[in-house]
């Protein structure tokens, strides 16, 4: 009985969610920005608030404001959309997320690495290529047991994904590939040190960088194609646009291999700053373990 009232929370927000799946997107949308603003004056900002001071140093203290604004609104509008990848039908999503260049995936003979950064939309995403390709991908498991039992439900009524929990390594990854899976990969978050990480310049910032990509593309022989998830205007539903696949990539340089994914990513950032998952502590593994900590606070931030 205990445990039934210690999930309460969770199942009223589940409840919400599955009751806001029935609205248009452009309805849930304002809801979230509304929130967005709320959420500016908490602590959940705290993080957002560094890395966009950071990372956006020619932005006045009012322009990086706004924008933290706008990033918390897109963030807490994909979350209250989370209901519509769970339960709405595939056709609705089919509707809501559309390709653009889709030819860039086609016509190959080797393995595919999908490149992905984390936009807000990458939930969408992930259901929308999950219907499209037969996939695999790596996951950290959701440490609520009912949460982490939709997204899974959602994955497997969704398309034909094998999702792979991150303490299981790399091999189930390479089997996927071999047996003709598209790898799904998001390389963007500091995972420390220790990780197989180098660090290489992400707005111009030594960042602790994962070298998972060139490294499974080398034993592959996969080819690399990159792929970001955003809105569209007025928030009709969102697009996944894929880019050119890489050529002569992975070089000798593991540095080089690993520099040239961050570029990708912070030119895709730079076209929509808004809509990146601002809230990881991208620098939270520093160079020398002599300097502050990146997201000590206070902090000035003018």
């Amino acid at each position: 009985m205990m445990r039934f009232f210690s999930r309460l929370p969770t199942l009223f927000g589940i409840a919400c969610l599955w009751l806001l799946h029935f609205l248009p997107l452009p309805v849930i949308a304002r809801l979230g920005k509304a929130i967005g603003v709320i959420a500016f004056y908490t602590k959940m900002s705290r993080t957002t608030r560094i890395n966009i001071h950071a990372c956006f140093p020619e932005l006045s203290t009012d322009e990086q404001q706004q924008l933290v604004k706008k990033q918390l609104g897109a963030l807490c509008t994909s979350l209250l959309e989370l209901g519509v990848i769970w339960w709405s039908p595939k056709a609705k999503i089919e509707q809501l997320v559309t390709f653009k260049n889709l030819h860039f995936t086609e016509n190959h003979t080797r393995p595919i690495i999908f490149l992905t950064p984390h936009f807000v939309g990458l939930e969408m995403q992930g259901a929308r290529m999950g219907m499209a390709f037969r996939g695999v991908s790596m996951f950290s498991a959701h440490k609520n047991p009912d949460i982490d039992r939709l997204v899974r439900e959602a994955r497997d009524r969704l398309g034909d994904i094998v999702m792979v929990e991150r303490k299981q390594g790399l091999r189930p990854l390479i089997r996927g590939l071999k047996d003709g899976r598209r790898l799904y990969i998001l390389p963007d978050m500091d995972f420390g040190e220790n990780n197989d990480s180098v660090f290489v310049p992400f707005f111009n910032i030594p960042a602790a960088t994962v070298t998972t990509l060139p490294r499974l593309a080398k034993l592959t022989n996969a080819v690399v194609i990159p792929s970001i998830c955003y809105e569209l205007p007025g928030h009709r539903g969102y697009q996944v646009e894929f880019f050119e696949p890489w050529q002569n990539y992975p070089t000798e340089s593991l540095e080089e291999d690993v520099a040239r994914m961050n570029q990708f990513i912070e030119q895709q950032i730079r076209r929509f700053p808004e809509q990146y998952f601002w809230g990881h502590k991208r620098f939270r593994t520093r160079p020398q373990a002599s300097e502050p900590y990146f997201y000590r606070w206070p902090q000035p931030l003018d």
